[in-house]
């Protein structure tokens, strides 16, 4: 006897929505991963053979777009002979995981499924209490658990977007009430965050402003609409510039910067770690340019060779086997073919999400194009200044999010032919 589909989806929107609790908190991403993928294998099973894949026809260009990161990886490994299974691993989990995953929500209740925006809430109130703990009374930095206090903040700002732009969605009896419980979580979220003191999540405030008016329709009212978005950034700035700390940090950045480009080209400052770190990739992306120098230990091993020739400081080089950066560690790692599979694996989707952004299309398909169009750009302008897929498990958390949002923004039979992602 076959057991119904719709039975697994309220599993599916649950686990969904722990994937960032558990990011965010005490960890296990990776195995809840694997088990959400499980289930949608048993999903699929569950379901008629001529039925099972159809759905994921329209998705077959974009599916084949995101196996870019494995290829890279392996034609790197292959060039430089040598095998990396982490690399091999994170490849599979794109390539494999979201049509998985895909084919899987898309043949569930949608309605049902839209329930997993509940765990960013969680994940946002869940994160503002572990930051308000660690900061304590002195408003220190907290030296935050699963990500360092820049990965972490920028994942709590993209949580309280998600949560801001899941307005467009009734999901429970009491729309007021639901209403202003999301709006004070947004709040409490977005103050965690600043506790932080992270300043690369605030170059993807614009971003997300942008996304908000047009989810809002304010583009009909073109200079109205880029007055809302120069007041919602300089609202943003004041509110940062509140922050005494965050201030004392941006002005110490600025200074060290100058300090890094004329008198200290190999400071042990937080920026002047980043350029030392970002000057070593240009160069090692010029000496490998298709092949990469390959992953595990080889990043760190190049920075001691760079140290003892005096181009990076001994501390860098001893303490960081990462350039601080997305697409220079694509670059470096895999050459350029991991360059270009890091920007499909950003744009390919967001291309999609931004064509179901079109006003003629329920609201509700909208709020999903806009919540996995941030997901897409957060993504994107955080990993300039971090490594935001340093783990599985935030390769997991970008996957699962993009197949689920996928799926919610998918358009109807009757819209597929403008606005499927082909």
């Amino acid at each position: 006897m076959t057991y119904p589909i719709s039975r697994y989806t309220t599993w599916v929107a649950i686990l969904v929505g722990l994937l960032p609790v558990l990011t965010l908190t005490i960890g296990g991403g990776s195995g809840l991963f694997y088990l959400l993928a499980l289930i949608c294998a048993l999903v699929l099973a569950a379901t008629p053979a001529p039925q099972r894949w159809q759905p994921l026809r329209p998705y077959r260009h974009l599916a084949l777009a995101l196996c870019l990161p494995l290829v890279a990886a392996v034609f790197s490994q292959l060039l430089n002979a040598e095998w990396s299974g982490a690399e091999i691993e994170r490849g599979l989990r794109i390539a494999l995981g979201f049509p998985c995953l895909l084919a899987a929500f898309l043949l569930l209740d949608r309605n049902r499924l839209r329930q997993f925006a509940w765990g960013p809430l969680i994940a946002g109130l869940a994160a503002t209490a572990v930051a308000a703990y660690l900061t304590g009374p002195m408003l220190q930095r907290p030296l935050t658990p699963q990500f360092n206090a820049v990965g972490y903040g920028n994942l709590m700002l993209l949580m309280a977007v998600l949560c801001l732009y899941s307005l467009g969605w009734q999901l429970t009896r009491r729309p007021k009430a639901e209403r202003v419980l999301k709006i004070a979580v947004v709040v409490v979220t977005f103050g965690g965050f600043i506790l932080t003191q992270t300043r690369t999540g605030w170059m993807a405030i614009p971003v997300f402003a942008a996304i908000g008016l047009v989810l809002a329709r304010w583009p009909r009212q073109p200079l109205r609409a880029v007055a809302v978005l120069v007041a919602i950034v300089l609202a943003a700035a004041a509110i940062g510039a509140s922050s005494s700390a965050l201030r004392e940090r941006v002005a110490n950045g600025v200074h060290e910067i100058r300090q890094c480009l004329t008198v200290a080209p190999t400071a042990d400052t937080s920026m002047c770690i980043r350029l030392q770190l970002w000057g070593a990739s240009a160069k090692l992306i010029a000496g490998d340019p298709w092949s990469g120098i390959g992953g595990g230990a080889s990043f760190a091993h190049a920075l001691q060779r760079r140290a003892a020739a005096g181009e990076v400081s001994p501390y860098v080089a001893d303490n960081f086997g990462e350039p601080h950066n997305d697409l220079l560690m694509a670059l470096v790692t895999y050459g350029l073919p991991g360059g270009i599979a890091l920007l499909v694996l950003y744009l390919a989707p967001a291309w999609s999400f931004v064509r179901r952004l079109r006003y003629g299309l329920p609201q509700a398909q909208r709020t999903a194009a806009a919540m996995g169009l941030a997901v897409c750009l957060g993504f994107a302008v955080f990993g300039l200044t971090e490594l935001m897929f340093r783990g599985m498990r935030s390769v997991s958390l970008y996957i699962t999010l993009i197949a689920l949002l996928t799926a919610l923004s998918a358009p109807a039979s009757s819209q597929a032919r403008d606005l499927g992602p082909e």
